[in-house]
């Protein structure tokens, strides 16, 4: 009797482990098929502007701008854009902001983060108080304005580096970052005559390379796509400090009611063909810092 009340427990725990192991499998494949799902709804828009870009303003027409693919991939939109001399200048500035911009604020995170987290540092309080209200609370449009103009920033190509070379969040999550260091490690290296910032450069940054590549790619998008700062301080008739995504802004806005239908439809083209110029540089970076995502994303949610 013992024996056969052994043999179907042992049946019965295997039919539970075949049972959970096909709920589980369900399961993934459920998730599986949402993940698809909304990857190709993200990637549809992707497609849909580069095959604009690449088709002709023939096949346009024919089919009515409704397509995936074109037929007849052809680079005259390409061609045209790129014989335009502003192009390449907004291209620069866009390029110079997302370098210069992206280091400098994550320098000046990575500093007042450091700051924040040492327990001796005597303004710890006060200024994470600061750093918290301007996270919920901003000043505005104008006083913002008013701001930049006293600073003397209109019209320069500062203005579009020093407002946001502090980020409050970031300063936070760098904060909540250096926490997380045993200071036992720390110590020992003013032991052997580090200094607070050598301390910074040659250990909590190296080992929390995660959090310093999330928040430099970040910074860097943010650079990249930002626009309506340079439409607000730089001058329209300003066409040296005019970055990309304004450049792409102005392609969009503008309308030609007085041409023809064959003439729309290649402006359209190469709106679509400004606007994959637009996304694919920083698009590219991303493979780079994918493998720190999972750890340098959720680092500010975990509490110290």
């Amino acid at each position: 009797m013992e024996k056969k009340n052994r043999n179907l427990a042992q049946r019965f725990k295997k039919f539970m482990r075949k049972e959970r192991w096909n709920g589980e499998r369900f399961y993934q494949m459920f998730l599986y098929l949402i993940i698809i799902l909304l990857s190709l709804v993200c990637l549809y828009p992707l497609i849909y502007i580069l095959s604009a870009s690449l088709m002709s303003v023939e096949e346009w027409q024919l089919r009515n701008g409704v397509f995936l693919f074109p037929h007849k991939p052809t680079f005259d939109a390409y061609a045209i854009v790129f014989s335009q001399e502003q192009l390449y200048m907004s291209l620069g500035v866009s390029v110079a902001r997302t370098f210069c911009g992206s280091i400098i604020t994550t320098v000046t995170c990575a500093l007042t983060g450091y700051a924040l987290s040492r327990p001796d540092f005597f303004l710890k309080k006060p200024l994470s108080v600061i750093l918290f209200i301007t996270m919920i609370y901003g000043g505005g449009l104008i006083p913002g304005y008013l701001v930049i103009e006293q600073m003397g920033l209109l019209n320069t190509f500062w203005v579009f580096i020093i407002p946001g070379m502090l980020s409050a969040w970031n300063a936070l999550v760098f904060r909540q970052t250096f926490q997380g260091v045993p200071a036992e490690i720390e110590e020992s290296a003013m032991l052997d005559g580090a200094s607070p910032l050598r301390c910074l450069w040659s250990i909590l940054l190296p080992m929390n390379m995660p959090t310093v590549a999330v928040i430099l790619l970040f910074s860097a998008v943010g650079q990249w796509n930002s626009w309506f700062d340079a439409s607000m301080y730089i001058e329209s008739s300003n066409a040296a400090l005019t970055p990309l995504q304004l450049f792409l802004q102005h392609a969009f806005a503008e309308q030609k009611p007085d041409a023809g239908q064959a003439t729309l439809l290649n402006i359209e083209t190469q709106r679509m063909a400004i606007a994959v110029i637009g996304i694919l540089p920083i698009l590219c970076l991303y493979p780079f810092f994918q493998k720190y995502f999972t750890k340098g994303v959720y680092v500010g949610a975990v509490k110290g």
